[in-house]
């Protein structure tokens, strides 16, 4: 299955623009409900993620510690739309700022899963 966002933008050229763009800036924000937003200069609104699974997007992505929200972050987007309000996530990925960019979604598929763990022998934290 894949990942749809439902989201109502405003109905005019500069939205009809912006959705034919890759890696559209967002903001993603994963409580009970994964919800992208959009802010100005974009159009602003925001959207709820259908058809996502929390243990495939913690693989990808580092959840963060209290709050509201396991997961908020800035984000880069690609959507088709498939039907009014309703947008297919081509490409979707997190920034972390330890991490970088965490790639969630690639070509409308779960990327592979990122590494995050201490226990890799090739990273050269504290050498």
């Amino acid at each position: 299955m894949s990942l749809q966002l439902n989201i109502s933008l405003p109905k005019n050229l500069v939205t009809a623009d912006l959705i034919r763009q890759k890696n559209i800036p967002c903001l993603c924000k994963v409580a009970k409900e994964f919800e992208i937003e959009f802010m100005d200069p974009l159009p602003e609104a925001t959207g709820v993620v259908q058809g996502w699974d929390r243990r495939l997007l913690d693989e990808r992505a580092v959840a963060g510690a209290g709050g509201l929200y396991t997961h908020y972050a800035f984000g880069l987007v690609t959507l088709d739309q498939v039907q009014p309000d309703v947008y297919r996530i081509v490409d979707l990925a997190f920034f972390n700022r330890i991490f970088g960019w965490c790639p969630i979604l690639e070509n409308g598929e779960y990327a592979p899963p990122g590494k995050f763990s201490d226990d890799d022998e090739e990273d050269d934290f504290g050498r």
